[in-house]
């Protein structure tokens, strides 16, 4: 048996693994993919599945969708949750509820969703640099301010969690809407605060790859009771609870198929994240010391689904990629080239950019590694043990 303390769990538990007889046996056996989906208690969800079939009610707010949001409430401790059919949708939503359109101060180096939300309401990206960890700088953020700033849209990336402090009182000096990107962030905190309840408004993802599944789906949470008001009225069609139309709208509503998988991999969440964090300390343990494992910081939990590794240079980093797909291991490169670089902001000139020396740098040198329900301990090791050969 393999046993090993992770700090990084969130009860701090000993987990242990068996430990595989013959690594050629497993990598034969298995290909390890990043964000293969946590699929849990299947009797659970199929219960459910037949009850949403035996109550007729599918969508427009049904009542595993109620159920939903009231749980990831409490889970989360914030006052107010609205799921909505995808992250991407509940981002478009809140930027459509900003007073006025202008510029949203946005990471480059993130998923491509972040920025078409900002281009599809009517605003303009300001495209800002990042730290070494590839979270958004808040000096380069306090730099990019300006008259028509209206929101700032830092990314809680790859389960870490961006300076909240300051980028608040930066959002604050510049009376700036404050909204997170936080689609990787669900079972996350920060200085025994859950993410959920920073700035105006949070996005998270029930996305498959997700640290919790709903097939598809994402919500908002706010402690803003009228925001609220304004996302549920805008989620469908622009209908009041009384059936009257009375706002600009679009289908945002998450249906109850949805509902019931998030909820029944919701109620995993713990056990998947202490999996995640075994798995995570087993590639500390293992990857060379010729390449960086992006982690956590003081006072800072993770959940831990993704493993973000940078090697020293962008053709180290590509051969180290073809050599663990070569042997069934489907990693990936999370985000390259930066949103700045890819053709729709090229093509149509609808960027502002600052300084993204970082941004640059990190996608080109970062590849994350397979996680999740799906790989045990030794199938890390395995995993670490061909990235290393590769660095050779």
């Amino acid at each position: 048996m393999f046993c090993k303390p992770c700090a990084g769990g969130r009860n701090g538990h000993i987990i242990c693994y068996p430990i595989d007889s013959s690594l050629k046996a497993l990598l034969s056996s298995l290909k390890f993919v990043v964000g293969k989906p946590n699929v849990l208690d299947k009797d659970r969800f199929i219960a459910r599945l037949l009850e949403i079939i035996d109550n007729e009610v599918h969508t427009n707010d049904g009542p595993f969708v109620r159920e939903l949001e009231g749980a990831l409430a409490n889970y989360l401790g914030v006052p107010h949750c609205v799921a909505v059919a995808n992250a991407t949708l509940g981002l478009e939503l809140v930027l459509n509820a900003l007073p006025r359109k202008g510029q949203v101060i946005v990471p480059s180096f993130t998923f491509i969703a972040s920025a078409h939300a900002i281009v599809r309401t009517g605003h303009t990206p300001v495209f800002v640099d990042v730290d070494s960890r590839g979270l958004i700088d808040p000096q380069a953020v306090a730099a990019a301010v300006g008259p028509e700033t209206v929101a700032i849209l830092p990314v809680n990336l790859f389960g870490l969690v961006c300076d909240v402090e300051r980028l608040s009182d930066i959002a604050s000096s510049a009376h700036a809407r404050l909204i997170y990107d936080s689609a990787h962030a669900l079972g996350v905190r920060s200085n025994g605060k859950n993410v959920g309840g920073f700035g105006w408004a949070e996005v998270f993802s029930l996305h498959a790859t997700k640290v919790v599944s709903g097939f598809e789906g994402g919500f908002v949470t706010t402690s803003d009771g009228e925001l609220a008001r304004v996302l549920r009225e805008a989620r469908n069609f622009g209908f009041d609870k009384k059936g009257v139309i009375v706002a600009l709208g679009t289908n945002a509503k998450m249906s109850e198929v949805h509902a019931a998988m998030a909820l029944t991999n919701l109620e995993k969440i713990d056990w998947i994240i202490e999996h995640n964090a075994a798995n995570f300390c087993v590639y500390q343990s293992e990857l060379s010391e010729l390449c960086a494992l992006i982690e956590p910081q003081e006072g800072e939990s993770s959940n831990y689904q993704y493993v973000p590794v940078i090697v020293a240079t962008s053709d180290l980093r590509d051969k180290v990629f073809a050599k663990l797909i070569a042997k069934g291991i489907a990693a990936k490169i999370y985000f390259s080239p930066g949103v700045h670089s890819t053709v729709p902001y090229i093509r149509n000139n609808i960027c502002r950019s600052h300084d993204l020396s970082r941004t640059i740098d990190i996608s080109s040198r970062i590849i994350c590694l397979p996680t999740g329900v799906h790989v045990d301990a030794s199938g890390v090791r395995a995993i670490a043990q061909i990235f290393n050969e590769a660095l050779l």
